[in-house]
């Protein structure tokens, strides 16, 4: 029996994706692994959307070069892989097989019937989701893969050139897995894709429809879902924040940018003004509601002017946390045609500049839920503080509570006494 090491870089979808490759190895006789120095085959499936995950990615693999001299097999997976496919092979001669999302059910045969040429798997698939059900454990929430690839081409975005286009998952596959996940006690779900709202573009399905019925399936606790599009929100979706008690009062919407001018040479395909809008729609339905974005500072040709525009933007709305990013220029993407001249040294001011205005602003957005009571989802007892557990409120935010017992994958009420940054903290009989 083959041992398989896997190391996951990247986003959610990543981790994902990895946890359905252990599964489709194990059915197909392989066994997984927890040291990689134990393994015959490291895995290593990473994201491209930044070059820091590709460098990190490239970096572990050549350290373990030692296992190919001894007859192992170095496997590349992910975004990294369809960025570059066999030209991967003229820098890093240490990797052995290269192999894209889209193949990833290929994998396990691959790897069976490998001897000593490098093989690389590239190319679109029709079926391009694994079919097994994750292996659980004792995991109470799972994310759960509705679409694969993206039509947008935001000018920055390698993820159309890295996972192809838009292709939603079947609704009953979705169901099926969803039921087999609450089955084996997962109580938390959430939907992944690169953008959630366009689920069904190519089938005729629907979003909204899809959320209403995965959350009307009996024994699930809690459904969320990553990432939306400002586009493509619409007011079908915007009310189920009100009428579905089981979603999270969450919304992950991206920014990017507050200046018109250069959401248009993202190619965003919205104004501010716009998506103000569907803030003010989703804060009128839902007022408890997370909000939350991302912002790239240091895009080709921001200006002082620019920045200010997004840090204004940044006050105005209060989100309640941000991922801020200094612009990287990724290989195919239209932007990498622009100029990259905002200076490093610029965009590390610009980016310390937004984190310091979103600290405060953060930990004010928390504090506004002490003093009350709430219904939090168990999802494990804390690590390195006896007597409490870690829970997800009903807006999802994360709340460190004391308590004598609680159950994991459960609802349990928690009244919120104080906030900071990271955590609302709160006990189950105060």
């Amino acid at each position: 029996m083959k041992k398989v090491y896997i190391k996951t870089y990247g986003c959610q979808m990543n981790f994902y994706d990895s946890r359905k490759i252990k599964a489709l190895l194990v059915k197909n006789g392989y066994e997984i692994v927890g040291c990689p120095e134990k393994s015959d085959i490291i895995v290593v499936n990473t994201c491209s959307v930044r070059k820091h995950a590709e460098d990190r990615a490239l970096s572990f693999l050549s350290s373990y070069k030692h296992i190919k001299k001894k007859g192992g097999i170095l496997c590349l997976l992910g975004c990294i892989a369809s960025l570059y496919k066999e030209d991967i092979y003229k820098k890093y001669d240490f990797i052995n097989v290269v192999c894209t999302p889209d193949n990833y059910n290929k994998l396990p045969e691959v790897l069976k019937i490998y001897d000593s040429e490098r093989i690389c798997i590239t190319g679109e698939s029709k079926n391009p989701f694994i079919s097994e059900n994750l292996i659980i454990d004792s995991d109470v929430s799972s994310f759960v893969t509705i679409t694969k690839g993206c039509e947008n081409f935001c000018s920055y975005c390698v993820v159309p050139f890295t996972r192809g286009k838009l292709m939603s998952k079947k609704p009953e596959g979705i169901y099926s897995e969803v039921e087999y996940l609450v089955e084996k006690g997962v109580g938390e779900i959430i939907l992944l894709g690169q953008n959630v709202n366009e689920y069904g573009k190519d089938t005729g399905d629907n979003f909204s429809d899809l959320l209403e019925k995965i959350h009307n399936i009996k024994g699930l606790v809690r459904l969320g879902f990553l990432t939306s599009h400002p586009k493509d929100i619409h007011n079908a979706l915007i009310v189920l924040f009100r009428d579905l008690p089981k979603l999270y009062r969450y919304l992950h919407l991206p920014l990017q940018s507050g200046s018109d001018r250069i959401l248009k040479l993202m190619n965003r395909k919205y104004t501010f003004a716009q998506y103000i809008e569907i803030i003010d729609k989703v804060r009128k339905v839902a007022p408890d509601i997370t909000i939350t974005s991302d912002i790239i500072v240091g895009f080709p040709s921001e200006t002082e002017d620019d920045f200010n525009d997004t840090v204004k933007a940044i006050k105005n709305i209060e989100f309640d946390d941000l991922f801020v990013f200094k612009y990287s220029q990724r290989p195919l993407t239209s932007a990498s045609l622009m100029e990259d001249d905002v200076p490093n040294g610029e965009k590390e001011r610009r980016h310390r500049i937004i984190l310091g205005i979103q600290e405060e602003i953060a930990i004010k957005r928390n504090k506004r839920f002490t003093g009350r009571t709430d219904d939090v989802f168990v999802l494990k007892q804390a690590d390195k503080k006896n007597g409490y557990f870690l829970g997800r409120s009903s807006s999802n935010k994360m709340v460190l509570f004391k308590s004598i017992y609680s159950k994991p994958g459960t609802l349990e009420n928690i009244t919120l006494t104080s906030a900071d940054r990271r955590y609302i903290y709160g006990c189950s009989s105060c």
